[in-house]
């Protein structure tokens, strides 16, 4: 039987964006909804509950259901540009998501771009010039892959954005203070050759740090770092609010999935 919510259940939103044209949010841990507001679909969910949890979220923040498009989140790096065409895809039952993809550019304020995360990076890109928006789903691979990089390429190509206008929220995820990784990862990313990369490493090379990661590689783009917002927010040690992959495995608390939601609005006086 699908529970209701009985509180609201956007629970972050990015504090420099909200004077923005960009409605968004990102969905958390509930304890009074069925699932405890559990938003992705998987083999051990009732897929009834999770779409009930969705709508309830997007009806929150204003949001048509229908016009929500995901992606195939599969931890690489492939964007994709979304256009009037394709609203909606990706959605339950078909789940009919653009393959292989990890994050979502548009400029059609019909459109709401949603990717799902647990302990990964959901960050959220807003050019307030050329009115575009992108989001990503950004764990470890796609960090050392550059999503948030080709993200910002994307939308440049797409868009005619310039990277200095962008803003930038990086969400919720897992903290440098529990992500302790194995050195294949560290490899990995110091080969990417990002200025400063060291920086993103901490506990003697055991600890990444995807924040600092993502943010590395947004400046790399041209990205201003005074103008983007990091969270700071470990779901690791914050799971009364929201779900974490690695804290579920461990035991430590029921597994679930966010979602990160945002759609243009439309701006008068232009």
């Amino acid at each position: 039987m699908i529970q209701p919510a009985t509180s609201a259940r956007v629970a972050f939103r990015f504090e420099t964006l909200l004077d923005s044209p960009v409605v968004h949010g990102i969905s958390g841990r509930l304890a009074s909804a069925g699932h405890q507001g559990d938003v992705g679909h998987g083999r051990d969910t009732d897929s009834d509950q999770i779409e009930y949890n969705r709508s309830a979220f997007l009806a929150d923040l204003g949001i048509d259901p229908t016009v929500l498009t995901l992606g195939r989140q599969t931890h690489g790096s492939n964007v994709q540009v979304v256009t009037a065409v394709d609203r909606g895809r990706g959605r339950f039952p078909k789940f009919d998501g653009y393959p292989e993809t990890d994050a979502l550019v548009t400029n059609d304020p019909t459109i709401a771009l949603g990717v799902i995360v647990a302990d990964c990076v959901p960050l959220l890109l807003y050019d307030p010039v050329q009115h575009a928006i992108g989001v990503v789903h950004a764990g470890w691979r796609g960090t050392v892959s550059g999503i948030a990089t080709r993200t910002v390429e994307t939308m440049r190509a797409s868009f005619g954005t310039n990277p200095v206008d962008l803003r930038v929220g990086i969400g919720p995820s897992i903290g440098p203070c529990c992500y302790e990784v194995g050195p294949e990862v560290i490899d990995a990313w110091t080969e990417r050759g990002i200025d400063r990369s060291s920086a993103a490493i901490s506990n003697k090379g055991s600890h990444f740090d995807l924040w600092t990661a993502n943010l590395l590689n947004l400046h790399a783009s041209g990205v201003d770092p005074a103008q983007v917002e990091l969270s700071g927010v470990c779901v690791r040690c914050n799971v009364d609010r929201f779900f974490s992959y690695r804290a579920a495995r461990q035991g430590a608390a029921l597994a679930g999935r966010m979602l990160l939601v945002a759609q243009l609005a439309e701006r008068t006086g232009v």
